[in-house]
């Protein structure tokens, strides 16, 4: 099982509560509620299912259309999860970020949303805050 991630989360310098997962060390977000939370930003992208391919859309530059369910609170117990099986495309191109199925929603590994569409991700041990930074491009 992954215990949701007790870390807090500021996007540009606000704090924002997402339900997040923690497997193996690497923090696991939904892609909408990442898509929201960056939408209006430089870095924004839209997230959208397309049925005939049975895979996920990932486009860039586009403010995120929200669809009802982003940014709800998880209730703080650990959930079983099992490696994702969606196809994830960004601008047309396949990509293959690090996903897991939970509680039958797709968590992506934050580190790999961040470098996809190049947004900087920090870790402040000191008050175990995960700090986006929309201004700054992703480093390792």
């Amino acid at each position: 099982t992954a215990p949701q991630s007790s870390a807090r989360v500021a996007v540009n310098g606000k704090d924002l509560a997402f339900e997040a997962y923690n497997i193996e060390g690497n923090n696991y977000f939904k892609l909408r509620d990442l898509a929201m939370a960056v939408s209006g930003t430089a870095k924004q992208f839209e997230v959208a299912w397309d049925s005939g391919k049975s895979a996920i859309n990932l486009k860039s530059k586009l403010a995120y259309t929200p669809v009802g369910g982003e940014m709800r609170q998880g209730d703080g117990a650990a959930k079983p999860y099992s490696p994702g099986t969606s196809k994830i495309y960004k601008d047309g191109n396949e990509i293959k970020p690090t996903a897991y199925l939970i509680n039958g929603n797709n968590y992506f590994k934050l580190r790999d949303v961040a470098s996809v569409f190049d947004f900087g991700v920090t870790w402040n041990a000191a008050d175990l805050t995960i700090m986006v930074n929309t201004n700054a491009s992703y480093t390792e």
